[in-house]
């Protein structure tokens, strides 16, 4: 397995661990109708994970082949963006903004699950986020087999990653729980953003 492949499932796994829309989506759902309504939006939300990650490896990743300058700047400007994230998440510990997470009321299984899909595909975060990963896994991806991989990797590391907050926010008192240590989050993610962001930026340079 490529070892850019590996590390686009760890930046994956920390932007899918970190605050954003798609944790308030499943995390919503399981505070106001439980464990069910938010395993539903997360498997919405892993479906949205299979086919950014498909666009990736196969429309960016040709495209890039097609152009390879773009794949330098596109490695700086995510770079750049993934140092903005961490930026972000910082100025919310320094202003003690964000982590709001108010109960939804689950529309059904079809519905939860749209819910989930059409938040992740519909994020400017998330597009961002897949179109930075692009410059890990651009040329890696060389045959089917390697798609395959790739993509139900992706889905699998969301649905869990989804799934687990869902099963966790529908337990009792928890959303007490996050109040409490959602500052210490939201620094130890934006440093782990800023990171990644500057590893990106220098690989470009």
């Amino acid at each position: 397995m490529s070892s850019f492949i590996l590390t686009a499932w760890v930046a994956l796994a920390v932007a899918a661990i970190s605050p954003g829309p798609n944790l308030v989506a499943v995390a919503s759902r399981a505070l106001g109708s439980g464990r069910n309504a938010a395993l539903h939006v997360a498997a919405g939300l892993a479906t949205g994970a299979f086919l950014w990650s498909f666009l990736t490896a196969v429309g960016l990743g040709a495209l890039f082949d097609t152009y390879p300058v773009m794949l330098r700047l596109m490695g700086l400007f995510g770079g750049a963006y993934l140092f903005w994230l961490g930026l972000k998440g910082w100025r919310a510990v320094l202003t003690g903004q964000g982590g709001q997470i108010a109960p939804a009321i689950g529309q059904g299984a079809r519905q939860d699950f749209l819910h989930g899909f059409t938040v992740t595909v519909t994020n400017p975060k998330v597009a961002l986020l897949w179109a930075s990963l692009s410059t890990f896994v651009g040329s890696e991806i060389a045959d089917w087999p390697a798609l395959l991989l790739f993509t139900m990797g992706s889905a699998i590391i969301a649905f869990f990653i989804y799934g687990t907050y869902g099963w966790f926010f529908s337990i009792g008192g928890i959303r007490d729980l996050y109040s409490r240590f959602h500052a210490a989050s939201e620094a130890i993610f934006g440093t782990l953003f800023c990171g990644l962001g500057m590893v990106l930026v220098h690989r470009s340079l």
